[in-house]
């Protein structure tokens, strides 16, 4: 049995960027760095709370795939450009975790969230997965016992867990089925309006209902009374969407996945944490991973 940590990379440097934005964390040549900074500390706070036996950092290939935004040209259409001082981040990031050695993974052309797909479909029923991330796109991977969402609250100080009995309790709908939810209900954070006038409530009762969103539109379509009318036309009106939505919203699992370690470097690693401004954050990691054997 192996109790992997999956990390959300981008999700978590965001979270890390706008929590500590402290005047004067930066490198010896004044490049920002206090998301670097925030993120390596979370990574020690996870080590050492959950002692996991692997940790894994999963990048975003592309945030907006051409695979989703050939299907729906609006996907993250909304959202507004990086702030200036963090992409450099990622880059120095990458220079550390690549000195310690520690795994990293991302699929060609795809999201973080796919990557992570693709390790909970490889992963065996006597595996542990804990996903650390704040897109709620990963809770339809949650899965009894082997898969669990640790959404982040408030970085990771304060974290929800989410089993399928977590996520039925906050969401009412099965983890399984979180997907349909969110197709119905829509996703502003992703530019997805979903079905007109269909909020959470209406699209929980509707998941619940109706065992797939096929037999809600066939339903819709056949007049079922258990829909309103003015329900049931807009369901008929968006089936486009829908369709649209069923093959852009799952998880692309299947995506391939490449997976890297650097060589373990304590030499590059000294020299970039005294060049980075980042010794106190970088000892912290090696301390914790030191205690808990965590690699």
């Amino acid at each position: 049995m192996a109790h992997r940590l999956l990390l959300d990379v981008s999700s978590m440097m965001y979270r890390a960027f706008f929590a500590l934005r402290e005047p004067g964390v930066f490198t010896r040549d004044g490049r920002p760095i206090a998301a670097v900074h925030g993120y390596l500390d979370m990574v020690t706070k996870l080590m050492v709370d959950r002692s996991p036996d692997e940790i894994v950092h999963v990048y975003d290939h592309d945030w907006r795939p051409v695979a989703r935004t050939d299907i729906y040209p609006a996907y993250k259409g909304n959202r507004l450009p990086d702030p200036e001082d963090l992409p450099q981040q990622f880059v120095l990031l990458r220079e550390v975790l690549d000195a310690t050695g520690m795994l990293q993974a991302q699929t060609e052309g795809w999201e973080a969230e796919d990557a992570i797909g693709a390790f909970c479909l490889d992963a065996r029923e006597d595996d542990r997965i804990e996903i650390v991330s704040g897109d709620r796109d990963l809770i339809q991977l949650v899965r009894d016992p082997v898969v669990k969402l640790l959404f982040t609250v408030r970085g990771v100080s304060e974290l929800l867990e989410l089993d399928e009995a977590g996520v039925l309790a906050k969401y009412e709908v099965p983890a399984a089925r979180y997907g349909e939810f969110a197709i119905l209900r829509g996703d502003p954070s992703d530019g997805l309006p979903g079905v007109r006038g269909v909020g959470a409530k209406t699209a929980r009762d509707l998941v619940l209902v109706y065992p797939s969103i096929d037999a809600l539109l066939e339903a819709a379509g056949a007049g079922d009374r258990r829909i309103k009318p003015a329900l049931r036309s807009r369901l008929v009106e968006a089936r486009p969407y829908l369709d649209a939505m069923r093959r852009l919203v799952p998880v692309n699992a299947d995506a391939p996945l490449s997976l890297w370690a650097g060589d373990r470097d304590e030499a590059a690693l000294k020299h970039l944490a005294n060049e980075l401004g980042l010794k106190g954050p970088v000892q912290r990691l090696l301390a914790a991973q030191a205690t808990t054997g965590t690699g």
